[in-house]
């Protein structure tokens, strides 16, 4: 008996044949987004760190242009990947799918915790224990600055956020109120042993160092991006015995330090205390 083929019998393997290579070739660009993006922000910010291109290039046009878009392309592709999972046999491509919405998804969080916190922290690069008798930088924390593209002025008096134009002392105070000067009972020479060993044990590079002065100078260098934060640690002597310790930490770019310097005062205090 003789069977005829019909026109639908040549089309369905036709438009089976394409509709995997169009899927193989959607999983493909998955994938290429799913590895690309991640290396990106990586990228950006180890390269600025080792000097491969300035900090303006890896934060400002990797990490906040290119990044996003690359993050966005893998949104869309793993829901393109998810979605001819469900709908076609054979189902397969969920793992791919998965994991690119996966990133994307974090990706996309994670910008937007730190345009968040952006938001909710003071505009501020400069933090002190003493916003009325700040810790002035030496010659040799100067001339490491001065060669900084960008860099931030170091004079505290009249000092205003660039968003807000506000008050940098008033700003301070309102968000850390708890950032002020410690007293301890022992004599400053003992604490200036102290708290060179806590710098130390914090990494900090460590420029100045004066005894009879009560002065230590710092740079501290984030792991991301090899931002340079400058630190001043000043002991006195109180009129009623012990020593009055006044910290200062100012980033050496950047308008918003997401509350690093503030954090990084607090966490020194803390340790000296404690010892």
């Amino acid at each position: 008996m003789e069977t005829t083929q019909t026109d639908s019998d040549v089309i369905a393997p036709v438009k089976g044949v394409k509709r995997a290579a169009f899927r193989k070739w959607v999983l493909k660009l998955t994938w290429v987004f799913l590895i690309l993006t991640p290396l990106i922000f990586i990228f950006a910010a180890l390269g600025a760190k080792l000097g491969l291109w300035d900090w303006t290039f890896g934060l400002g046009v990797l990490t906040r242009k290119v990044g996003p878009a690359a993050l966005l392309m893998t949104g869309v592709f793993g829901l393109i990947s998810l979605l001819l999972a469900i709908i076609f046999k054979p189902r397969k491509g969920f793992v791919t799918a998965g994991l690119a919405l996966v990133i994307a998804v974090a990706g996309f969080g994670k910008l937007g915790a730190t345009a968040s916190k952006v938001a909710k922290l003071p505009y501020i690069h400069d933090v002190t224990t003493n916003t009325q008798d700040v810790p002035t930088f030496s010659t040799t924390i100067l001339e490491a600055r001065k060669n900084t593209k960008g860099v931030n002025s170091v004079d505290y008096a009249g000092k205003r956020d660039s968003r807000g134009n506000e008050l940098v002392s008033v700003l301070q105070t309102q968000a850390y109120s708890d950032i002020r000067p410690l007293i301890l009972s022992e004599d400053p020479k003992v604490i200036f042993g102290k708290a060179e060993a806590i710098a130390s044990g914090f990494g900090w590079d460590i420029v100045t160092r004066d005894v009879e002065g009560g002065i230590i100078e710092a740079t501290d260098t984030t792991f991301w991006y090899g931002f340079n934060d400058d630190i001043i640690i000043r002991l006195r002597g109180s009129e009623g015995g012990g020593t009055i310790i006044d910290v200062r930490s100012l980033s050496r770019v950047g308008q918003s330090d997401l509350g690093k310097n503030a954090a990084r005062i607090r966490a020194f205090l803390e340790k000296l205390k404690e010892a």
